[in-house]
């Protein structure tokens, strides 16, 4: 389900207990020293932020106190710290330019209304349908603007009257003559201090630090550099009353600001999670704590604001226990901000611009970016098509481009069809492979084909395999059955395997093609006869085989096997019959590398020091005296012909001489001699396998390693009609089907004779 049970209530009876803790001494020191790394943190950051968003730091700062208290008392992320982000700096600074602080104040009411109406009618997880791609694009393209638009105030310079991009570059490359070296000198020193401090100590308060050592730099050498300047002592609330703005030209900013305030908050939310492990966010909660805390600082003449990553993750870190500590470290700022106002006036703007270069810098963050090109290539895309977008032209037609980047990609990977001939080189028979989605989309592909088919050479047989075709349309289905028209004009003999019933019916639904249903293979038995009209159609199929080994399964395990390459460490060795029914790694779900496996007539095990034992006795000794193998089977089965053997040797044919050779040899000869005449073939297997337990007690290696606790044997029964598995319980001296409780591993062992 995409939607919850709505919160009518705004959730306040879900958040009762929570408010109850607020007033308890539990938790409460972990909660005020958190509280106050967090304050340390969030003073530079929102001042910082305050610039990079075209407005007062002040205002910041006022934002952080509020939304921080709102956001606290009302989010669905207990340790999330809420107020001014980064991510948000551009897209505000944008909506001031065009609208006003009354516009963005505006902007930032809708959007927080926008938030609430959305966690209250339980959709806050659809926000997870953007794709990360777009999210990851948007985050770095506004640090690309970031940094870019810092660059004047970085140089000691004037602000541009434009903030685009290249009005920016264009402005410094008019004025760099004019470089403030004192600015310049103090904003690489924030920045260095930024980027250095967590290196030296993981809770160093790198932006605290990029602010204090600057701006008393300043003071100390007096500087002639621009400052922050005075406080305000009181909010300045907006007056809506003489506006004149049109609500449709705020639409656009509107939805922006309530899509990318979501996305960010749900972003730190499961940051958060990750990070106070045992906790989960509800996503619905988190929308009405944001709506009302962007609400709230719309009301008082604030800033749009989020849950932020690295206020929140300080404040898990720094070892919070409650929602408490969100609401403490607002009042922390508050009481800071009031009792140190005339020092944070005489901050540098440059320091806090090297802070945002900092942070700039993080929320470029190559390494996804570099991954992806690695592993993803169509998010590799939709991320550079974002970020490109959005610093050539804005925020607004970047994000819309990326999205329809996104879905083009979706639409492009999910209706792409690979279409082949594969040919065997020892045969005449050619396999057309028909994988994924076959609609309108492929008919390029098609076409492909088409020519290859009029290539395929009169006599020869073409095999299609559609049994990996996820989806097909009409324009897909038609184009297939010309194909396979124009190979049955050619007198080229064609099966189609593997179609789903929508398939075969879309091609022989159309009178024209009709006549192709004779043509479709309903059962293996169907393919192997089609198969069998050629001496050659055994190395057919192992050849089909093995290219399908080369196609579908090499790429999944060309690691595996570049690690087994040197050497093998199976866990067990696995004695079972050569009967082709018999597949010990599809029993135990196994990969290549996990059973050394040993496989004779009969599963037999010859004793040790025996004529016979050469062998199956060096198998046994190599496996657990060199590979040290912590389990052995031996699995008999159902249907054995090699106990049918033992059972009537009359019935081999005479001339099978090594067959009776066999027959006559110490292990048949002992199952002769315990099997009873009233006995089944199967309980003559079962006996089998506990005869070969008994003989692989003869073996010391195997023995010494039972003794020391290093090995486990087992007897097992493979049932091949019912396709289940019993196993011998030395306890019980019975056979248990695996299913059971009492067939637990610590059960079986050692088997005796029955």
């Amino acid at each position: 389900m995409l939607a919850s049970k709505p919160k009518l209530d705004l959730g306040l009876r879900q958040l009762l207990p929570d408010w109850r803790a607020l007033f308890s001494k539990e938790g409460f020191r972990e909660d005020a020293l958190a509280a106050l790394s967090v304050a340390l943190l969030a003073i530079p950051l929102s001042l910082a932020i305050g610039l990079a968003s075209s407005v007062d730091p002040a205002i910041a700062l006022g934002t952080a106190i509020v939304a921080g208290i709102v956001g606290g008392l009302f989010g669905g992320t207990p340790l999330a710290v809420t107020g001014p982000a980064a991510a948000m700096a551009v897209l505000v600074g944008d909506v001031v330019e065009e609208h006003g602080l009354l516009g963005l104040g505006l902007v930032g009411l809708a959007a927080g209304l926008l938030q609430v109406a959305t966690g209250v009618l339980g959709f806050g997880r659809l926000m997870r349908l953007v794709p990360i791609s777009v999210v990851e694009g948007f985050t770095a393209g506004i640090g690309a603007i970031i940094l870019i638009g810092q660059l004047p105030r970085l140089l000691g310079l004037a602000p541009p009257p434009e903030s685009h991009v290249i009005d920016v570059i264009t402005h410094i490359a008019e004025l760099v003559h004019k470089t403030n070296l004192a600015s310049l000198g103090l904003a690489l020193a924030a920045l260095a201090l930024v980027l250095v401090a967590p290196r030296i100590h993981p809770r160093a308060p790198g932006p605290l630090l990029g602010v204090v050592v600057p701006t008393v730099a300043a003071a100390a050498f007096g500087l002639n550099v621009d400052m922050v300047g005075a406080l305000p002592s009181t909010f300045h609330l907006p007056d809506w009353s003489h506006s004149h703005l049109r609500w449709t030209a705020l639409i656009n900013p509107i939805l922006m600001v309530y899509a990318l305030a979501s996305l960010e908050s749900l972003l730190s939310s499961s940051a958060v999670d990750r990070l106070a492990k045992g906790t989960r966010h509800d996503p619905d909660q988190e929308f009405i704590g944001q709506g009302l805390a962007n609400a709230a600082s719309a009301l008082t003449g604030g800033i749009p604001v989020t849950s932020v990553i690295a206020r929140s993750a300080l404040n898990v870190q720094a070892g919070g226990r409650t929602r408490r500590s969100a609401i403490m470290h607002a009042l922390m700022v508050a009481f800071l901000v009031l009792v140190t106002s005339s020092l944070i006036a005489r901050i540098p703007l440059a320091a806090l611009s090297g802070v945002l270069f900092a942070v700039a810098l993080r929320m470029l963050n190559p390494k996804t970016f570099l991954v992806w090109w690695r592993v993803s290539r169509p998010d590799a895309w939709i991320f550079l098509v974002t970020f490109v977008l959005i610093v050539a032209l804005d925020l607004i037609q970047g994000v819309q481009w990326g999205l329809a980047a996104a879905l083009l990609m979706v639409l492009f990977v999910s209706t792409r069809a690979h279409i082949r001939f594969d040919h065997s080189p020892t045969t005449r028979t050619r396999r057309l492979v028909l994988d994924g989605q076959l609609t309108f989309l492929s008919s390029l592909a098609v076409d492909r084909i088409r020519a290859e088919a009029e290539q395929v050479s009169t006599g020869d047989r073409v095999l299609v395999d559609a049994s990996r075709l996820v989806h097909v349309d009409a324009s897909g289905a038609s184009a297939i059955a010309e194909v396979i028209a124009a190979l049955l004009e050619r007198d080229v003999d064609v099966l189609v395997v593997g179609a789903s019933t929508a398939l075969e019916q879309r091609i022989v639904g159309s009178p024209e093609h009709a006549s192709l249903a004779e043509l479709f293979a309903h059962t293996e038995e169907e393919e192997r006869e089609w198969l069998a009209k050629r001496p050659s159609s055994a190395g057919s199929r192992l050849v089909t085989g093995a290219m399908s080994f080369h196609e579908l399964h090499r790429p999944k395990y060309r690691a595996l096997f570049s690690r087994l390459a040197g050497a093998q460490r199976p866990h067990a060795l696995f004695i079972t019959c050569a009967d082709s029914r018999v597949v010990p790694s599809l029993l135990v779900s196994s990969e290549p590398g996990d059973l050394f496996t040993l496989r004779n007539v009969g599963n037999m095990v010859p004793t040790h020091g025996s004529a016979e034992a050469a062998s199956v006795g060096a198998a046994i000794e190599y496996a657990v005296g060199v590979l040290g193998v912590s389990d052995i089977v031996v699995c008999g089965h159902s249907g054995c012909g090699a106990i049918r053997a033992v059972r009537d040797p009359a019935g081999v044919p005479a001339s099978l001489e090594n067959v009776h050779r066999w027959l006559g040899n110490s292990a048949g000869t002992m199952l002769t001699e315990r099997m009873r005449s009233e006995h089944t073939d199967d309980d003559v297997g079962r006996l089998n396998v506990a005869l070969q337990l008994e003989h692989l007690q003869t073996y010391p290696v195997l023995a010494e390693a039972v003794s020391a606790g290093k090995l486990q044997v087992h007897g097992w029964f493979f049932s091949i009609d019912e396709t289940s598995i019993d196993v011998w319980n030395a306890r019980a001296r019975t056979w248990v089907n695996l299913d059971a409780e009492s067939a637990a591993p610590g059960n079986s062992g050692m088997a005796p004779t029955q």
